[in-house]
């Protein structure tokens, strides 16, 4: 008993030292000083390009709801409909979440416009 105590000991001593857990602790500040640099370099480049990429995704989203506009209601009930065909397919089949909610996001918008044209014409024949 007292052989295979001592020699799963060396053994697992022997691992350590292949996997390199038996560094200094200096190694490894290092280690995460460099990892804490790249976020800090990474989130700079970010915050920079950042009002570059909002006036993009404005500009888009303004364009794409004129687009939807001027679509007619029955385009906009078919594309409803089949955005969300597909994201229940997606969900069904187990897909990504967020695969699931890119394929429910122009239903969204398309219930969203049609929604918005019934209360016009509400307000219109009031």
């Amino acid at each position: 008993m007292a052989e295979s105590k001592s020699s799963s000991t060396k053994s697992s001593t022997a691992t350590a030292e292949r996997n390199g857990s038996s560094k200094n602790s200096s190694g490894i500040l290092a280690g995460a000083h460099d990892a804490a640099e790249m976020v800090k370099t990474t989130y700079d480049r970010a915050a920079e390009r950042f009002p570059e990429v909002a006036g993009t995704a404005q500009t888009a989203a303004r364009d794409t709801q004129r687009a939807l506009e001027g679509m007619p209601n029955q385009g906009l009930v078919v594309g409803t409909s089949f955005s969300i065909g597909l994201g229940v397919g997606l969900f069904v089949s187990g897909a990504n979440r967020f695969l699931v909610l890119a394929a429910l996001a122009p239903a969204a918008a398309m219930a969203a416009t049609l929604i918005g044209r019934e209360e016009e014409s509400r307000t219109a024949g009031a």
